[in-house]
Parts: C-alpha cells; sequence; structure tokens
C-alpha cells in the first residue's frame, strides 16, 4: 500500500479540510466579535498564528488515531476486523459538507450586506477622521499641513518611549500655534507609531496632510541625539533633515524642539512658498531634566486612565525633584480628584482624596497662576463635593472654574471633558456636546469624551448615532473602563461590548454576575433587591469606590447612596427620574436653580414656581 494511499484510508485529507474551513469560519467570527470587544488587531493575528501551530499536530493526531465505537484509539491498536475507518470517512465526509455549507453561507450573507457606512452627525463636523476613507479623496490637502509622527525610541532597553513621544508631542504643540499651519492631531498621528509596511504618502493621505515630520531620539548617560526630517508627501522628497547632539537638559530639549519648528516653518515658506506664522517659543516647565523624564511618564499613563497610581507615583517624584514644577503638581493633582473613579484608593476616602487634589491644586497655582489644568481640577472636585452633599458651591460656582481653565488653555482635554460632563449632569445636552466634540476633534482616541458623546446624543434621544459612535470608539481601542460606558453600552444594548468592559473593569472583578446586571440595567422597573446586595457588600468593604458604586446602585434601584451622576438620563435610570429621591437630589444641588435661572432642559420641565419633573 503506497503512502498516499494509506493517508487517505486514515482520513488525514479528510481532517486537514475540516479543520481548514473550521478555522477559516472561526477567524470570520474572531474578526466581528474582536472589533466589538475593542481588542487590537494583534489578537486575531495570535488566533490565526495558534491555528496554523496546531494543524499539523491535528494531521499526526489523525494518523495515529481512529474514531472507534469504544471510543478513540491508537491506529495500531485496532484488529482488521474491528476497523470502521470506511464509516469514520463517511461521518468525517459529512462534517466537511457540513462546514463547505456553513463557509459558502458565510460569504452569501457577507456579499449580501450592504456596508455599514460611518454616520457622522453634523454637529460633530470633522472630528470623526475616519481612516478607512482617505480624506484626499473628498478635500483638498492644504500645502501648509504638517503631521507629526511618534518619534522612534533609540534607547538601549527601548524602554523610553514616553520620553520621545514627548519629545515628538512638544515640538507639535509648538507647530499648532502657527498661524496658517494645519497640524494633524497627536492621537491620529501617534497610531502611525508601528507603520511597517505603510509609507509616507499614504500616511499623509489618510491624515490630509502634505508634510510629515519623523525622527528618532537616544539617550546615552549624559547626552541626546535627536534626528528628525521633514518629508514632502505629494514627491515623497526630504526638504530637511538634521541631527542635533547636545547635553541632555530641559533647556537644550525645548531648543532642540525650537530649532526643529523653526526648521519647518522655513521650509514650508521656501520649498512650497507658502506664508505661514512664526514660531513662538516654548517656555520651559522645570529645570531638572529627571523630573521633566518623570513628568512625561506620569503624563502618558494618566491619558491611558490605566494605573493611575504609578502615574501618580511619577509625578510627585518630579515635583520631588522640583518644587517649582506648577505642571507637575496640577496633574498629581487631577489623578487624586479621579482615582476614585477608577478605583484607586490613592487616600483613605473620596473625600480625602478630592481635599488633597484641590491642596495640590492651590500649590500650582501659587507657582502658575494661569495654570488651567488647576482650574479644572478644582471646578471637578467642587462639583463632585456637590454632588454627594459634602461642599456648598453652586453649579455657578463650578462653571466659573471651568471657564477660566479654558480661557487659558481652550483644547485642554481633560477641562473640556470636565465641563462637558457639568452640562450633561444638568442635561444641557447640546452644550455638552460641544464639549465633547472639540475634545475628540483634538483627540480623536480620548475614550471619555468618545464615550460622553453617547451619552450626549442618548439624552437626545439619538440612540442610531450614539450606537455607531460607541462602535466607532470600540474599534479604535477608545473605551474606558467604566460606569459611564457600562451604562451606556447596556442602553444600547451592545451586549458582547458590554460583558468585556465589565471583565476589563477592575471596580468588578471580583462580580462575575455581567449578564444579571447587563438584564437589569434594561429592565429599571423590575425589583433588583437580591441583585444589588452584593454590590452593597462590597461598598461596605471598601472594594467599591463611593461616586462609582453609588451610581451603579441607583440603577438597581437602592437610592440610599445619591451621588452625582453624569448618566442619570439613559434608559437604566429610567424610573429613578420619576422618583422623588431624584427630584431631591437635584435640589440638594441646586441644579434647579440654575435651571430657573438659564432655562430648563428638554427633559425636564417646571410645576408652578417650585417644582419640577423630568421624563
Amino acid at each position: 500500500m503506497s503512502f498516499f494511499t494509506e493517508l487517505k484510508r486514515r482520513s488525514v485529507f479528510r481532517v486537514a479540510a475540516l479543520y481548514a474551513i473550521g478555522s477559516w469560519l472561526l477567524l470570520q467570527v474572531g474578526d466581528i466579535l474582536f472589533g466589538l470587544m475593542g481588542l487590537p488587531d494583534w489578537a486575531l493575528r495570535l488566533v490565526l498564528g495558534i491555528l496554523l501551530l496546531l494543524f499539523p499536530a491535528a494531521l499526526v493526531l489523525a494518523w495515529i488515531y481512529e474514531l472507534t465505537p469504544e471510543g478513540i484509539r491508537r491506529e495500531r491498536d485496532i484488529a482488521a476486523d474491528d476497523n470502521i475507518a470506511h464509516e469514520t470517512r463517511h461521518k468525517l465526509n459529512i462534517a466537511v459538507l457540513a462546514a463547505v455549507a456553513l463557509a459558502l453561507l458565510a460569504l452569501a450573507i457577507d456579499r449580501m450586506l450592504p456596508e455599514q457606512a460611518v454616520v457622522v452627525p453634523a454637529e460633530q463636523e470633522a472630528s470623526a477622521e475616519p481612516v478607512q476613507t482617505p480624506p484626499a479623496a473628498t478635500q483638498a490637502v492644504p500645502a501648509a499641513s504638517i503631521a507629526v509622527l511618534p518619534f522612534a525610541d533609540m534607547s538601549p532597553q527601548g524602554d523610553q518611549a514616553y520620553f520621545s513621544d514627548g519629545i515628538a508631542e512638544e515640538i507639535l504643540n509648538v507647530l499648532v500655534d502657527v498661524d496658517g499651519l494645519a497640524v494633524a492631531s497627536r492621537t491620529s498621528s501617534f497610531q502611525f507609531r508601528n507603520r511597517e509596511g505603510i509609507g509616507i504618502p499614504v500616511i499623509a493621505e489618510q491624515l490630509n496632510v502634505r508634510l510629515v515630520l519623523e525622527g528618532s531620539v537616544r539617550t546615552a548617560g549624559e547626552t541626546i541625539r535627536v534626528t528628525a526630517q521633514l518629508i514632502d508627501a505629494q514627491t515623497d522628497q526630504h526638504l530637511w533633515s538634521e541631527t542635533f547632539d547636545r547635553t541632555l537638559s530641559t533647556e537644550n530639549l525645548f531648543v532642540i524642539q525650537d530649532e526643529i519648528s523653526s526648521a519647518i516653518v522655513s521650509s514650508i515658506r521656501g520649498n512650497l512658498g507658502v506664508t505661514v506664522g512664526d514660531v513662538a517659543t516654548a517656555s520651559i516647565p522645570t529645570e531638572n531634566v529627571d523630573a521633566y523624564t518623570l513628568f512625561l511618564k506620569g503624563r502618558a499613563i494618566y491619558r491611558s486612565r490605566v494605573a493611575l497610581d504609578e502615574a501618580e507615583q511619577a509625578l510627585a517624584s518630579a515635583f520631588e525633584l522640583d518644587p517649582s514644577f506648577a505642571e507637575a503638581r496640577a496633574m498629581q493633582a487631577a489623578i487624586y480628584t479621579i482615582a476614585p473613579e477608577y478605583g484607586y484608593a490613592l487616600a483613605p476616602s473620596g473625600a480625602s482624596s478630592r481635599e488633597r487634589a484641590r491642596e495640590m491644586a492651590d500649590e500650582a497655582l501659587a507657582l502658575d497662576p494661569n495654570n488651567a489644568l488647576a482650574f479644572g481640577v478644582i471646578g471637578l472636585s467642587r462639583q463632585i463635593d456637590v454632588g454627594q452633599g459634602t461642599g456648598d458651591w453652586t453649579y455657578g460656582d463650578i462653571m466659573d472654574q471651568f471657564n477660566r481653565a479654558l480661557e487659558l488653555q481652550p483644547d485642554n482635554l481633560s477641562v473640556l471633558n470636565w465641563r462637558g460632563l457639568n452640562y450633561l449632569t444638568m442635561g444641557y445636552f447640546e452644550f455638552a456636546m460641544r464639549d465633547f466634540r472639540r475634545c475628540t476633534e483634538n483627540e480623536p482616541t480620548y475614550a471619555p469624551c468618545r464615550t460622553n458623546v453617547a451619552l450626549s446624543l442618548i439624552g437626545q434621544q439619538r440612540r442610531d448615532e450614539a450606537n455607531q459612535v460607541m462602535l466607532e470608539s470600540a474599534m479604535r481601542g477608545a473605551l474606558g473602563p467604566d460606569v459611564a460606558t457600562l451604562l451606556t453600552l447596556a442602553d444600547l444594548e451592545q451586549r458582547e461590548a458590554f460583558y468585556y468592559m465589565a471583565a476589563s473593569w477592575r471596580q468588578l472583578r471580583a462580580w462575575h454576575a455581567y449578564e444579571e446586571l447587563y438584564n437589569a440595567l434594561l429592565n429599571p422597573w423590575h425589583d433588583h433587591s437580591v441583585l444589588r446586595q452584593r454590590p452593597q457588600r462590597f461598598l461596605e468593604e471598601k472594594l467599591f469606590q463611593g461616586t462609582t458604586a453609588g451610581e451603579l446602585l441607583i440603577a438597581l434601584g437602592d437610592y440610599e447612596r445619591l451621588t452625582i451622576g453624569y448618566s442619570f438620563w439613559s434608559k437604566p435610570y429610567a424610573k429613578f427620574r420619576q422618583s422623588e429621591a431624584y427630584n431631591n437630589l437635584i435640589r440638594r444641588q441646586g441644579i434647579d436653580d440654575y435651571w430657573r435661572e438659564f432655562g430648563f432642559p428638554d427633559m425636564c420641565k417646571p410645576i408652578g414656581e417650585d417644582d419640577f419633573e423630568c421624563r
């Protein structure tokens, strides 16, 4: 008997076909589910790699083993009279045909279904920046336009990406202030960090810019080398390049950044014949290079909203090295303010965390009276105080702090998000949308603002648009694990994404009743007294932070711990909004006074001079 014949007899070819078709179907399903869950592209490639590695093993097993009525047995242990290879082949033939039928059905469905169009609300304007369709196809590329790519980290250990990113970002920040120069957002540009196989012309086309700046950073002891090159994407030619070798100091870092920015402006004027403004000299936030390095590290972690304790430690060390470093102190204050929401107990309680945050913000303002982030921290901490009934601030006082911050720094992402949340809390959805849109225009993948755009749309009963925003956010990896995201996903009935985010959220890792929670949030009028017993216990045992637990328990019908809620306008709170407890919360926070002075939101209306109701 030939080897080929033996392979056929032992059904090796049939197993190979079944394995191949089954793997293809698995990858198709994975492609859909992984996108909904916001998993990175490499996750699907990992699955493919595993399947390829297991393929030879499947063939070997098909050769060695045979399926018998007594179960799976080794081929050599089966007597000739007992061999049922023909029956096994028949069963495998049926399985292969079934798999082929499923594959054909999947292809047919894929062909018949229309492609999902990206719905961009009118209010969003240019904020979506969809990578799928190159902007160049629909609009002219401005001559004076540039994208600053993340600089390559050339350090020996390759662990200084936050440092090289920080230098590139500071150059970007300088260029943003140049009149007549259009600059792609940091997040849009930084998505091309790992751009193997993607040429500069393709990147420029997708970002709708003509010029691209790329470079690298290498530190060695007391020296630093920065290389930079400016490329005209239309010709794929270098307009300018230079290498800077300097002693490592913050002064030299900012001098290099200014020199690169000035060279770019000169190249635009000389090579493209376009008139643009001059480069403003950037102020040096600290003279201590170690403090600056720690600040860049802390800032990178803070933006991710992951490992906030590590970010706080880095910023605390930066401020310890340079007690005049106002921005480091302000960002540390911001972390103390938001830490309880993300499950980090940096202080014994939420109240003491906010008190410490305000102390730090005051210290930052004493060092720099125009520090926008510090004003924003004061506004946010006051808002939380009012929400929890521990402060006597008015919403007018709170709004004054946010407005002052944005006068100083109009595009501060944190403050834009916080002021938008203030508007959202009061039901002013259009005002909230304005701030969240402005935030996402500058940073399309900034998770808090993208979720809050969806919440604003839900408040306006624009659920289809909200669904699209959340799907785009998931595909961009811009969904943060927090209570607002969970409530929004539940409201929009995005079950799979809800489960994934719940499992990712550190506040819920000890609680696995995700399906029960999802169903409960969609049915707020039901009795959820049994379900909420466990989170109530978690709260008592301090496994939940107060604000987060309060919002979740209110949605489950527990009104004992009323707190501020940015998502009270969503479906899970339908019952709560029509309760006396909700009206009392609004009165306690002074929101009804604000409504009577500036106008009631669409979801609420006055009843006489002293009462109101919300739907």
